[in-house]
């Protein structure tokens, strides 16, 4: 049989040459679907203040813009390149359409996830946006993000302006987990929420208060010397003699080398001397606040334990009518009385409480406040025959300028004789009321606090006297402690602490828990006495607001490496803090803060602007569950505007009306 010929059916050219043409027809129509009609691009930017910016990650998305859901992308980034490094992480991106006349622009939503091997940890979009009625703080803080609703256990964020940044040191062994979506501009309502993280306040941990001497608690006596420098004390490192007494008690007691205010200015950082909170908590921030009824403040503890509750002060911000003498027995108020009359006052007072009932006194001394006005024989000790053209008058150094003061190296050496001649006529002072507690028996079972309330500037940072900054010059505040029992003589504590301590101080040494409402941020100083250097890290927050009209509102955070940011919140900024002193400075290497690294360390100062944001954040929350209303107002009449000016708060002239009250003017009493 004849073989027959094989038959080759040979496709045709047209058909051959058609299915690769369909298939990528197929694939652009599914890359431009017609209902596939937004496009989101996204990525994931990481920065060190050594090593710069790198894109660490980067996507595309094409998603139909119909119906409520939206498509999630995840991915997991390896940290370990960045492990123990501070790092700043950057989400950048944006919904656009895909076509002119089709599709919604929109967003990159972002939710963001820290693996550990033992551990996963939501990170936070932190950025402070106020919204109540206290007028507390009013500027924004930290990126404007947006909260979505939740979707499974993620909390997508979104920014409408600049773009979402958190900044964290990144553990040993650790990933990031990332969540993106496209937000379209129809899924914001119209009134967006800002992105709220949960947050914490910690409650201190006191130590077991020390067995009682005498059968009766320890007298607790808090001695305020306004205005004093730090460093213008010998026993802080100071050369000139300035201290001689302070010095001695420092000895036999316990010192606090890197002690903080929160407020530069006497009515905030008294108040949260006195309740325990933060300024933006209790709310006596203004020129025209009072201190609210709510807080428990410490001499109404203490009264109600049995103890005689005494208060004296000399400055026009302490006073009945503002608030302050809640708790007290006795509450007696001569403005700006030397602290001679101080001594005087707490003698007669003493003198007629009985020896077994315990005692707790708040005196409040103004000297070296302005005006600069030390007695003859103490500023011949220190008087260099400087030819300086301002007097240290509160008249005078308005003149030269509060903010940009101009005053030559003559001019500042001439005021710094002077305010070193009141701090020796303060020492002086002190050595007598240590006199007054020996000869009364009450010395040696008490709890002595010596410490101010702020510190003053002579135009280190462009500014004069305080309230003005939040720089360590008016920060860094004396604070010294004699616990009862001789605990910790001799002692210098390193570790950073601020005066929001000094209430869970009291109350554990005296042996108290009170039930509050609330839990106090600060740290028993105790405790921290006792652990040394090994007390852990501490952030230390400070806050200034002092203007009715918003001028100048400033928040600052000394992070657990040491360095300090300085932010500027201010919304109505006729009267601004300086350039020099918003910034950011290493105070360990640099402890005058002369070199902002804040454009050298961008990442370090995004992360103090972090938890800056963050703190604000907490004190309004706790401020909103504690009271609904704003902090109690009142009206800054001639009087008080005239006390508030012979401190050198308030600038101008006096009222004619009304002459500026005069040491040993009219003693006010409760």
């Amino acid at each position: 049989m004849a073989k027959r010929p094989s038959v080759h059916k040979r496709r045709s050219p047209r058909l051959a040459l058609g299915i690769p043409v369909v298939g990528v027809l197929l694939i652009a129509l599914f890359w431009a679907r017609p209902w596939a009609d937004s496009a989101m691009t996204a990525a994931i930017a990481v920065s060190t203040d050594e090593g710069g910016t790198v894109t660490a990650y980067e996507t595309k998305m094409i998603f139909s813009g119909r119906g409520n859901s939206r498509p999630v992308r995840r991915a997991v980034l390896d940290l370990s390149p960045w492990e123990g490094q501070l790092i700043r992480l950057d989400v950048r991106g944006s919904v656009t359409p895909r076509a002119a006349n089709g599709g919604t622009s929109g967003f990159v939503g972002c939710a963001l996830e820290l693996l550990e091997p033992n551990a996963t940890q939501a990170l936070e979009f932190v950025g402070w946006q106020q919204g109540s009625r206290q007028r507390l703080h009013l500027g924004p803080v930290g990126p404007r993000a947006v909260d979505l609703d939740a979707e499974g256990e993620q909390r997508f964020a979104v920014a409408t302006k600049g773009t979402l940044w958190h900044v964290l040191e990144v553990p040993p062994d650790s990933r990031l987990r990332i969540y993106l979506k496209p937000v379209l501009a129809l899924d914001i309502p119209g009134r967006p929420r800002p992105f709220v993280p949960e947050t914490m306040v910690r409650e201190s941990s006191p130590i077991p208060p020390p067995a009682r001497q005498h059968g009766r608690p320890p007298d607790v006596f808090i001695y305020l010397i306004d205005a004093l420098r730090a460093d213008h004390l010998g026993c802080y490192g100071y050369q000139r003699p300035t201290s001689p007494v302070i010095d001695a008690f420092a000895a036999e007691a316990t010192l606090y080398e890197n002690a903080c205010t929160p407020s530069t200015w006497t009515r905030p950082s008294v108040a949260t001397i006195l309740s325990g909170v933060y300024a933006s908590v209790h709310g006596a921030m203004h020129e025209s606040d009072a201190l609210a009824q709510w807080p428990v403040l410490l001499p109404e503890i203490l009264h109600e334990a049995g103890y005689n509750t005494r208060c004296i002060t000399t400055n026009g911000n302490i006073t009945s009518r503002l608030g302050y003498n809640q708790g007290y027995d006795d509450f007696i108020f001569l403005d700006q009385a030397t602290a001679e009359w101080v001594n005087m006052a707490a003698g007669t007072r003493l003198a007629k409480v009985h020896p077994d009932q315990p005692v707790f006194m708040y005196l409040h001394t103004v000297e070296p406040h302005g005006p600069y006005t030390p007695t003859p024989e103490s500023f011949q000790l220190f008087d260099r025959g400087l030819e300086g053209r301002c007097d240290g008058s509160i008249e005078a150094c308005i003149e030269v300028g509060i903010l940009r003061p101009e005053l030559s190296e003559v001019d500042v050496g001439h005021l710094l004789d002077l305010y070193d001649g009141e701090v020796y006529d303060a020492d002086k002072a002190f050595a007598k009321f240590l006199d007054l507690l020996h000869r009364t028996g009450r010395y040696d079972n008490s709890l002595i606090v010596l410490l101010s309330d702020h510190g003053e500037s002579f135009s280190e940072h462009d500014t004069m006297g305080h309230g003005w900054n939040l720089n360590q010059e008016d920060m860094r505040v004396m604070l010294v402690v004699k616990f009862p029992g001789g605990r910790f003589v001799g002692l210098r504590v390193r570790h950073p602490v601020s005066l929001v301590d000094l209430l869970p101080t009291v109350l554990s040494t005296v042996g108290l828990r009170p039930a509050l409402d609330y839990e106090l941020p600060g740290r028993d100083l105790a405790r921290t006495a006792e652990l040394a250097e090994t007390a852990g890290e501490r952030r230390i927050y400070g806050e200034v607001s002092q203007f009715d009209s918003n001028d100048l509102d400033l928040g600052a955070v000394i992070d657990e490496d040491g360095y300090k940011r300085v932010i500027d919140v201010s919304v109505a900024p006729r009267e601004t803090a300086t350039k020099k002193s918003l910034g950011l400075w290493d105070t360990r290497s640099d402890p005058k803060e002369t070199t902002d690294l804040s454009a050298q360390m961008p990442v370090r100062a995004a992360y103090g602007e972090q938890l800056i944001a963050r703190w604000l954040l907490t004190q309004s929350r706790w401020r909103e569950r504690l009271s609904s209303e704003p902090p109690p107002r009142i009206e800054i009449d001639d009087e008080l505007r005239d006390r508030l000016r012979a401190l050198g708060y308030l600038r101008g002239p006096s009222h004619e009306d009304h002459a500026a009250p005069e040491k040993d003017g009219g003693v006010e009493r409760q």
